[in-house]
């Protein structure tokens, strides 16, 4: 998985001159082609640390004598519901040079991967299931598609961790 921070173009997108999908296919700097073979599956689009934009990759071309790369992609079935959720590589940082990061889709796809730290939030993913909880308490469960959640409160004298 391609995660690209699209900050620089999205008011292209919302004046009209770049489509979304435009946007996010980019013509990104420094991508090799070792980086497409191994993350080159799915390419998301990140504005302000949320997702705007999920696509399937379905190739690619070189743009500017080989230095860049465009896109070719597909909505994505799959991995549509992280739309408007926060991006699943965690924050962008103030400074922060490259537009571009790499994430191994299965660590999306499964969750296999630990907890990890997103902004002032932990997150786990557990068979689809994106688990976010905030520095004070505040749970965000988003079920991948045809999911359910079922909430109960914990039982009087109980305690839950």
């Amino acid at each position: 998985m391609i995660v690209v921070n699209v900050n620089r173009s999205y008011a292209q997108t919302l004046s009209g001159e770049l489509t979304l999908q435009e946007a996010t296919e980019g013509d990104w700097y420094g991508i090799n082609d070792a980086a497409v073979a191994q993350y080159g599956d799915v390419l998301v689009g990140v504005w302000n640390n949320r997702v705007v934009s999920v696509y399937d990759i379905v190739g690619h071309v070189r743009v500017d004598e080989g230095t860049r790369v465009r896109f070719q992609v597909q909505d994505s079935a799959e991995f549509g519901y992280l739309v408007g959720q926060p991006s699943p590589v965690g924050p962008w940082k103030a400074g922060q040079a490259r537009p571009i990061v790499y994430v191994d889709t299965d660590v999306v796809r499964h969750g296999d991967a630990p907890q990890v730290e997103v902004g002032d939030a932990k997150r786990a993913v557990v068979r689809g299931y994106v688990l976010s909880v905030d520095d004070t308490g505040v749970a965000t469960i988003i079920p991948p598609a045809g999911g359910s959640v079922l909430v109960s409160p914990a039982s009087q004298g109980a305690s839950v961790s």
